[in-house]
């Protein structure tokens, strides 16, 4: 069981290095999001829909988000 959750948790790490990473106006699809990361299609797809309602995100057809500009970094 540890393993298990040693497994998740540097699944999340790598996530979070590729949210780090992006860029303004940068894809990412919760597909290879979960390629990437080992975590599942559906634990991507909450943790990116969760950036979109943050605003950091927009959603761009069925699987792909888009990175944001931050408002108070554009004004």
């Amino acid at each position: 069981m540890a393993h298990s959750h040693q497994n998740v948790q540097a699944g999340f790490d790598r996530f979070q290095e590729i949210l780090l990473a992006m860029r303004a106006g940068d894809e990412l699809c919760a597909s290879d999001a979960a390629r990437l990361t080992g975590l599942s299609h559906d634990v991507c797809r909450s943790v990116l829909d969760g950036l979109r309602r943050a605003g950091l995100m927009t959603h761009q057809g069925d699987d792909r988000f888009v990175r944001k500009t931050l408002e108070i970094l554009a004004s």
